[in-house]
């Protein structure tokens, strides 16, 4: 009786053991992680001799609010439309942000809604955003 008692309550040990360990780490529902949010530019530089004043204010706020740049291309050059129709002149950019938080806190900060009136005039663009995964 009593070594069937310890072999009952080793399987069990082990079980939970093996349950606590595989579920150590699994964050709680609330708890996980933000997905990356991804800020799709399209742009035709009307006046690009004078966006200077733009990308000095708005760059290190972008770079400060975590943005990288993945990668872009010109129309015509560098970008290559593989189907369809791309109706846009200009540029494409692609920037990723570790969160739609982190993309929003940027785009509807103070800093960033000063910056954004030095572009006036200069350049019209596109911006959209996709989350990863989604």
């Amino acid at each position: 009786m009593k070594k069937t008692t310890r072999t009952v309550l080793s399987v069990v040990a082990i079980f939970l053991l093996g349950y606590a360990t595989a579920n150590w780490h699994s964050p709680a529902p609330d708890a996980q992680e933000a997905k990356p949010a991804y800020l799709i530019i399209s742009a035709e530089w009307l006046e690009p001799d004078k966006l200077g004043p733009y990308r000095e204010a708005a760059v290190p706020l972008a770079q400060a609010a975590g943005a990288q740049i993945l990668g872009g291309g010109d129309t015509g050059s560098t970008l290559e439309l593989l189907e369809g129709e791309w109706p846009y002149e200009g540029r494409v950019s692609l920037q990723r942000f570790d969160s739609m938080d982190a993309l929003l806190g940027f785009w509807n900060s103070s800093g960033y809604q000063e910056a954004r009136k030095l572009r006036e005039g200069f350049f019209d663009a596109n911006f959209i955003v996709a989350v990863e995964g989604s």
